[in-house]
């Protein structure tokens, strides 16, 4: 499986589409989270993504990015159902630690929901807090 490393200016229409869709499943059907899904941190993250052999769908996704302090955070972690079980989301995750690495970056934050905190191998950094109506903790991993 190949995966992309795109700003949202380098994605075709099919990919932000695929991409788009995929995270909709995940967080809005599945999850049932309201907040709008789509933000402005999209405009300058870099998405990672993964397509199905027809290129139809996504199968995984997730999204890295700068805090306005300069800090990298992974976020929109986001595996099909039909994929899971594929170790798609950490196969992803190794290569985002690659990436970031082979560029500098030391340390990559995420706000990781509770209930997927173990499929994480970062440290945690402070106490639970509540996003979009789901309770998350703040994590980190050293590169």
């Amino acid at each position: 499986m190949r995966f992309y490393f795109k700003a949202i200016d380098e994605m075709t229409g099919r990919e932000a589409f695929c991409v788009e869709r995929l995270r909709n499943e995940v967080f809005v059907s599945e999850q049932k989270i309201i907040v709008p899904e789509i933000d402005d941190e999209d405009f300058y993250a870099i998405h990672v993504f993964t397509l199905n052999k027809s290129n139809d769908n996504a199968l995984a996704t997730c999204r890295i990015f700068k805090d306005k302090n300069g800090a990298w955070y992974l976020g929109r972690v986001a595996v099909s159902k039909k994929a899971r079980g594929m170790h798609l989301g950490s196969k992803m995750l190794e290569e985002v630690h690659y990436y970031l690495k082979e560029n500098g970056v030391d340390r990559l934050y995420c706000h990781a929901q509770m209930t997927a905190k173990p499929f994480y191998d970062y440290q945690v950094k402070g106490n639970i807090f509540n996003e979009a109506g789901i309770d998350h903790i703040l994590m980190y991993k050293d590169l």
